[in-house]
């Protein structure tokens, strides 16, 4: 038994020992099992991402973060993991998740490597990129930094070095500094010319970058030929239907769209989409945006109910992908505004505005071109909705934002003058509202030529400047001018020849050529119901004008019909206290003065005056509409001191808004002049029609002048 016992200790000495001296081996043995499982499984997800299989990536690269999860000293191995999730992540659009890995990633080698080692530098450029997709410039902005400095102060990356220099000039362009952006991107790739470095790819991407730039600052046509090299070279490289085609198509296509070429601008988005559409999955962010320039392109090509849907769908994509307080939820929310705006849903556009300046100023702080972006438009719609107080500050401090931070000759900033004029023809500035689109004109004109959409829209408010100031032959020109450029720019149907017909019809009718008058209107409401739908305030707008020219026709009972349908309309879309509605009411009261029905009419008058006078200047041309209509009425009805005192109201008014040779001054001093005959104040009488006969022969030379 006691030999037995000592064996049995002996050989367990032994297994001890031997464990011992094998343990070691076992354990390498291990190890360098699990080091080639991690090895297969990276391998082989890197290689399912690479052929767009991202669940079957996702699935392998859990499995090699459990494997490096066993190997706790490779550190490496485990931010190499990490960078391939984020990798992943992004090519899913998730970006918040790789965010995280990216993050774990630049932790591990701060850790080991230290903070100024060139894989920790490159890591932190990296992770600055991603913050930048993830609408954080802001907090990217110093790593980005950071990394480029670090990068050139070390010897044998250069070509890192120039890549961060182009990150970095990315997110600089993002928070709106583009010169500084256009600057590095230059440096950018001169470094990697100084150093020898021949990489197509990356040319082609600071090229891009530079172009896009080149595009914000207005230089639209060096902007062209760069990305029209960059698409070339990467078609070449990397084949016509990959990613980075499908970005330089958008990128040329953006181009295009800022030049007015519509149709070129929607073949070559069109094109993007396709390509985003086949190698994207439906949620992701590229292809969320390929949705977003398809969207705009419909805006522009009039199509706007088309344009809210797809804006709608865009912006609940984003929101689920980005989250809701990224950058592109607030431009999605501007945009979607501004089609809804169009449409006529006021109240839907102002929230969507609202919600869209405030994550805008969160990210970007005062002074950036959205922010302005945003402003300029939430000033469009508070004139739409007769807030022209507020409209006015707004599209001050917009214009401000866009002269301090883009100068003073961008295209942005004639597009916010245009706009500070449409509020000054609402405030009844009509001299100053041609000065503003005038100069509007002329800005636009050094970056977009003279036949431009946008600048056919100045010309058109042009026309309207000077249709109110009596100018009726210039006024003409101006809107054969835009209509000139219309039919070449835009397909036939589009909602601005509407507003173009619509304006020449109310010359016309001043100019009392009433057949064409007629012919315009027909053609514009057409246009106006295809495009904005039957109840829509543009439809009415057109049947109030119809109204106008039956009265000046004497066809009453065309004109109280065209009226009460315009009116019936107005009523239901602003309850008939629009400045818009007041002018069918107006009209409709005209009308009833002329049937000799006098209470309606008195009814009618003194809503009308009512709302003018609380929504305009007590010096408004309209107001004296209101007060002339007045007078005339009280005239019909006998009462004849009435009469005088509304005659001289608006007479007063008139005298300091419009030129003394203005026709509606000359109608008023006429229709003065008959009163005070009825009167037996003749010697009154004969100076007031004497005023009005010199100013009828005073604006017949200055339209004569004027052919």
């Amino acid at each position: 038994m006691a030999t037995r016992q000592i064996l049995s200790e002996v050989l367990l000495a032994l297994f001890i020992i031997l464990f011992i001296i094998f343990l070691p081996v076992l354990r390498g043995l291990q190890r360098r099992y699990r080091i080639r499982m991690w090895v297969k499984s990276f391998t082989a997800s890197r290689e399912a991402r690479k052929h767009k299989q991202l669940s079957e990536a996702r699935r392998l690269l859990e499995a090699a973060l459990k494997t490096v999860g066993r190997l706790p000293r490779h550190w490496k191995m485990r931010a190499f993991t990490y960078d391939e999730f984020a990798a992943l992540c992004i090519a899913e659009g998730k970006y918040p998740e790789a965010e995280q890995f990216k993050r774990s990633s630049l932790l591990l080698r701060e850790k080991f490597d230290g903070p100024r080692a060139p894989e920790t530098v490159i890591a932190t450029s990296s992770l600055a990129t991603l913050l930048d997709k993830a609408g954080k410039s802001a907090e990217a902005e110093p790593l980005h930094r950071h990394a480029a400095q670090t990068l050139q102060e070390l010897p044998g990356f250069a070509i890192e070095a120039s890549n961060a220099l182009n990150n970095y000039a990315c997110c600089l362009h993002k928070l709106g500094r583009v010169d500084e952006s256009a600057s590095l991107y230059k440096q950018s790739m001169a470094l990697a010319k100084q150093a020898g470095i021949d990489e197509p790819a990356q040319s082609a991407n600071s090229l891009n970058n530079l172009a896009v730039a080149m595009s914000d600052t207005a230089r639209y046509a060096e902007a062209e030929a760069l990305h029209r090299e960059v698409l070339a070279t990467r078609q070449k490289g990397s084949g016509p239907d990959s990613l980075s085609a499908a970005a330089s198509l958008t990128n040329l296509g953006s181009v295009k769209m800022r030049q007015g070429e519509y149709i070129e601008a929607e073949e070559l988005l069109a094109k993007a989409k396709e390509i985003r559409d086949k190698e994207l999955p439906a949620d992701h962010p590229q292809r969320l945006s390929a949705l977003n320039n398809q969207a705009i392109i419909f805006s522009k090509q009039g199509r706007y109910v088309e344009s809210a849907a797809l804006h709608a769908e865009v912006l609940a994509g984003r929101e689920r992908i980005l989250g809701p307080d990224h950058p592109e939820v607030s431009a999605s929310l501007m945009n979607l505004a501004m089609a809804q705006s169009t449409l006529g849903q006021n109240r839907d556009a102002e929230a969507n505005l609202d919600r869209s300046l405030a994550i805008t100023r969160r990210a970007f702080g005062e002074q950036h071109p959205s922010v302005a972006d945003i402003l300029n438009n939430l000033a469009v719609v508070f004139t739409r909705g007769d807030r022209i107080a507020e409209a006015a500050e707004i599209h001050r401090h917009a214009l401000q934002i866009r002269e301090t931070v883009q100068g003073p000759d961008h295209p942005s900033v004639a597009q916010n003058l245009g706009n500070v004029g449409a509020l000054e023809l609402r405030l009844g500035k009509y001299s100053e509202a041609a000065a503003s689109f005038s100069r509007a004109f002329a800005i636009a004109e050094k970056t977009l030529g003279a036949d431009h959409p946008e600048q056919a829209r100045r010309l058109s408010n042009l026309a309207v400047a000077h249709l109110n100031l009596g100018h009726y032959n210039r006024a003409a020109q101006y809107a054969d001018q835009a209509l000139r450029i219309r039919a070449v720019k835009l397909k036939p149907g589009h909602l601005e020849f509407g507003f173009t017909w619509l304006n020449l019809a109310n010359i016309r009718i001043e100019q009392g050529f009433y057949s064409d008058a007629s012919e315009l209107l027909e053609k514009a409401l057409s246009v106006f119901r295809a495009s904005v739908g039957e109840e829509h305030e543009h439809t009415a707008i057109c049947l109030s004008n119809f109204g106008k020219l039956y009265l000046a026709q004497q066809r009453l009972p065309e004109a109280d019909s065209c009226l009460a349908q315009s009116m019936l309309m107005h009523n239901k879309l602003s309850g008939g206290t629009s400045l818009n509605a007041v002018f069918a009411a107006n009209h409709l009261a005209d009308v009833r003065t002329e049937q000799a029905q006098f209470e309606e009419a008195d009814l009618l008058l003194n809503k009308s005056l009512q709302v003018r006078e609380s929504k305009l200047p007590p010096e408004h041309p309209h107001v004296a509409l209101s007060l002339h209509s007045l007078g005339r009425l009280c005239a019909r009805q006998g009462l004849h001191a009435d009469s005088e005192k509304y005659y001289k109201r608006a007479l007063a008014i008139r005298e300091a808004a419009l030129p003394m040779e203005h026709p509606y001054r000359a109608k008023l001093l006429e229709d003065f002049a008959a009163l005070l005959t009825a009167r037996g104040r003749c010697a009154e009488a004969a100076d007031y029609a004497a005023q009005a006969h010199a100013a009828r022969e005073k604006h017949a030379d200055d339209e004569a002048s004027a052919v």
